[in-house]
């Protein structure tokens, strides 16, 4: 559970994201569930890196592996 200020500055924070990435993480936990949609929203690429595959469909890119082996190919 975020606290009320968290929750609030998440989503301001989200109103100006350009690219959300989500890593090592199922994204069903809410509310930060809900973070993807926020993103896609204002028009933010959204990526997905996990070792499985997302439990949805509401990501444009989807990274399968873990995060140490992914990340540094991701960001060179």
């Amino acid at each position: 559970m975020l606290s009320a200020e968290a929750d609030w500055k998440s989503k301001r924070s989200l109103r100006d994201v350009d690219l959300f990435i989500a890593i090592g993480t199922s994204g069903m936990v809410w509310p930060a569930a809900n973070f993807v949609r926020s993103a896609q929203y204002v028009g933010a690429r959204t990526v997905y890196v996990n070792k499985e595959e997302a439990p949805t469909n509401s990501f444009h890119d989807e990274f399968i592996g873990a995060a140490e082996d992914l990340l540094p190919i991701l960001f060179s």
